[in-house]
């Protein structure tokens, strides 16, 4: 059998075996099973800006998801390159309206839980073609996601990254394997421009969200309600989104749920100090999967989209939290995830995962692919500060698991 990164296993089983004994016993020790306290992730300090997170994260919204110029029909994030676009032999930018392409999402394989670390490397291994159909998510029951039906309920993923983090990636060469193997022999050091900016989409077609939402009762009204797109003839519907900003060295990271999403504030609660009137809402213990409704606007916030000429369907989008550490200054890990990203799609539990300590073990070694001790960590949501053990002799991808797909 050929072994992960096309690296012999014999030689190194030792060393790999103690590196997957660390991960497990540290993922282990995060399992919600186990009795481990975590906290939800809040706004904190942002470099540069008098800006706590959440209202950073907002007014990237605003940009992002305003009118893209000359783009008739499409938003900022959706003239900026794609995975295939980036982790390519011959990486392009994209033109101006060029069709949309979903892929399947790249993390669910390895967050498939009970499977082990060398069924989680084989599944990385394999996540090439990228953009294909949209398919069905890994845990539909967790989200109450209908999981049969004509056509068969699926959930597609697009990740965008802004041309200052395409044009970093590209002119170092780390968008392959060969070029990876060759900054590892150099020991460079990736650190993406401040101004890098990553965002990871989930679309789900109109016919499906209207089989997962019967409420919202015809086409015509998820149109008035969603950001919706076209791809392959078919319609979609926008319902989760992952922001991340370079603009810290742990990165600033934000994900937004669309307010009609099926327990959207579960488990860890929503919390918005600038874009939500409401600032927190707490998770309904008595009921999973519930309805949480509006999350009406503050003054600022919908000032800064009348501004940058916002369709009104953004504002049916709610920021469930931002996050810039890995823990609070007591020590506890700080949780954030996404009910439709990390529950259904990734068949993980929100309540224990981690944006940050997710990222931060993206890495490479000297094959120029991710070490099998760091791909072993998906399946566990880790949360809290990332164990040292689990990066020897690997160089990190400054928190972007995009280094998967490179060919």
């Amino acid at each position: 059998m050929k072994s992960i990164c096309g690296t012999p296993v014999l030689p190194k089983r030792s060393a790999i075996l103690a590196a997957l004994l660390s991960a497990s016993s540290f993922a282990l020790a995060q399992s919600p099973n186990a009795l481990r306290v975590v906290e939800t992730a809040r706004a904190g300090p942002v470099q540069g800006s008098k800006q706590n997170s959440d209202e950073y994260i907002w007014r990237l919204l605003t940009q992002f998801a305003a009118p893209a110029p000359g783009v008739p029909g499409a938003v900022v994030f959706e003239t900026w390159a794609s995975d295939a676009e980036t982790f390519s032999a011959n990486p392009v930018w994209p033109s101006a309206g060029a069709p949309k392409k979903f892929q399947r999402s790249v993390l669910r394989g390895n967050r498939t839980h009970g499977a082990g670390p060398a069924s989680t490397a084989a599944t990385a291994s394999q996540v090439s073609p990228i953009d294909v159909p949209c398919s069905p998510p890994g845990n539909a029951a967790a989200g109450g996601f209908p999981a049969d039906g004509t056509p068969l309920p699926c959930i597609a993923e697009e990740v965008r990254r802004n041309r200052p983090q395409f044009d970093y990636i590209v002119t170092n060469g780390l968008n392959t394997k060969a070029g990876l193997a060759a900054a590892y022999a150099r020991s460079v050091d990736v650190q993406m421009p401040t101004s890098a900016i990553s965002i990871k989409g989930d679309w789900v077609p109109v016919q499906t969200l209207l089989k997962w939402i019967p409420e919202l009762g015809s086409v015509d009204r998820i149109r008035q309600l969603y950001y919706t797109g076209v791809a392959d003839k078919v319609e979609y519907a926008v319902v989760a989104l992952h922001v991340s900003s370079r603009q810290n060295p742990n990165w600033v990271w934000g994900t937004f749920e669309h307010q009609k999403s099926p327990g959207r504030c579960d488990d860890l609660g929503c919390h918005d100090s600038f874009g939500a009137v409401k600032h927190v809402v707490a998770p309904d213990r008595s009921a999973i999967n519930t309805q949480y409704g509006a999350c009406e606007k503050s003054p600022a916030l919908k000032a800064l989209m009348a501004e940058a000429r916002l369709s009104p369907v953004w504002q049916n989008y709610c920021l469930k939290s931002s996050q810039v550490d890995y823990t609070a200054k007591n020590g506890t890990p700080y949780a954030l995830g996404n009910s439709v990203i990390e529950r259904i799609v990734g068949n993980g539990t929100v309540a224990a995962s981690s944006c940050i300590t997710c990222h931060a073990y993206a890495s490479f070694d000297a094959t120029g692919a991710p070490p099998l001790a760091a791909q072993a960590m998906l399946p566990f949501n880790p949360t809290g500060k990332p164990l040292p053990a689990v990066l020897k002799n690997a160089l990190k991808y400054d928190f972007t698991w995009g280094v998967l797909l490179a060919k």
